[in-house]
């Protein structure tokens, strides 16, 4: 599913059921009815992207290509962020 909004928060954690593994959860908001408001990105794309930290990608606008792995669980199989902050800052 391809979707596109805005980051409004990420956060690391250890991949569920594999503490060896990191990945980032954001939540996100601005998407289209029926799409996920929560999504995973991998630790295959923090590594081939290192300059994403959850710091630098909140509030930012998103592009995302995802797939439900599990009920509730989306993952992006490709994700880019806009490198200009959409919202004011706090």
């Amino acid at each position: 599913m391809h979707m596109h909004g805005i980051v409004m928060t990420a956060t690391l954690a250890e991949a569920p059921g594999d503490a060896d593994r990191v990945e980032m959860h954001l939540l996100v908001q601005g998407v289209g009815p029926g799409q996920p408001r929560r999504i995973v990105v991998p630790m295959e794309i923090l590594i081939a992207q290192p300059e994403v930290e959850p710091e630098s990608i909140a509030v930012h606008a998103f592009d995302a290509d995802v797939h439900e792995e599990a009920p509730k669980r989306w993952v992006a199989e490709a994700i880019t962020f806009a490198a200009r902050r959409v919202l004011r800052p706090e």
